[in-house]
């Protein structure tokens, strides 16, 4: 594996690591989030090559102190890209990041192969998260709560209920990897502007590259009726309900997802994909 930075047209320094070899897979994260939430996806490049990043205002990535715009993260995605001399790639985004992946394949359909989809919506004309996720999400902290305490309750809502309570062990391991990575506040809300101010519904029929569509059922973060209707308006995609699982799928259902997107690339390789508006429930 090797890791880095590159500087963007507008001087922010963006951590990358790539592992493996054959087909360039770029992964793009999710609102506050760095790279420790792909933690099930690294074994993925014993058959690709894994482009993992940190968007600007988060992880290891420099965080500047103003407004993000969408702008911004498809121009830091198209700088990557360039100084890793990669020209075409699938792009697989979850959450904020597939809000990204898809306005980035819509500046450049021409440098994506395939599209992967993962628990997102298409901006401000999206149904919205259920009552519980936006309490849990827009409560301030708590001051009774230390850090550790803080970031288990946060992510109680990214997860099924049934996976929160089975797994508890899981998510505080995964909260300790969290933790190495500092939060600023300030970033993720400059983050979180690029998100409120995202409006792609009506460009949805204009992305043509092969694309795959996951949500989990009991994603209580997005609503997973945002995953059908992008569905429906994408010409060339295809939906995949995992049953049972919550924000966090690529976790929940690692080793089901991570064969759907290996499956995914396989077919648009060999041109056997086939898009379908009917959902397939695994």
């Amino acid at each position: 594996m090797k890791s880095g930075y590159v500087v963007t047209r507008d001087g922010v320094s963006i951590y990358y690591e790539v592992d493996g070899m054959g087909e360039p897979l770029v992964l793009v994260e999710g609102l506050g989030y760095a790279n420790w939430m792909w933690i099930k996806q690294r074994s993925l490049a014993n058959y690709v090559k894994l482009i993992i990043y940190d968007n600007r205002g988060a992880g290891l990535s420099s965080k500047p102190d103003k407004p993000y715009t969408m702008d911004d993260f498809a121009n830091d995605l198209e700088d990557l890209l360039n100084y890793l001399s990669i020209d075409r790639a699938f792009i697989w985004g979850v959450s904020m990041g597939g809000m990204i992946a898809m306005y980035f394949t819509y500046r450049n359909p021409g440098r994506v192969k395939g599209l992967i989809l993962g628990e997102t919506n298409f901006g401000v004309k999206s149904l919205p998260p259920s009552k519980e996720a936006l309490e849990v999400l827009l409560k301030p902290p708590n001051p009774n709560l230390d850090r550790r305490q803080m970031l288990i309750e946060r992510m109680r809502v990214a997860f099924s209920k049934d996976f929160f309570e089975r797994h508890r062990d899981e998510v505080e391991r995964i909260v300790e990897v969290r933790m190495m990575f500092e939060e600023d506040p300030k970033a993720y809300n400059n983050q979180l502007a690029a998100v409120l101010t995202f409006d792609f519904k009506d460009r949805l029929p204009n992305i043509v590259v092969p694309t795959l569509i996951v949500t989990g059922d009991e994603d209580y973060v997005v609503n997973p009726e945002n995953s059908r209707i992008m569905n429906q308006l994408m010409p060339n995609s295809k939906l995949v309900i995992l049953k049972g699982a919550g924000h966090l799928a690529i976790i929940e259902r690692a080793d089901d997802y991570n064969m759907l997107v290996l499956n995914f690339i396989n077919d648009v390789i060999n041109g056997t994909f086939k898009p379908s508006k009917e959902a397939m429930v695994i």
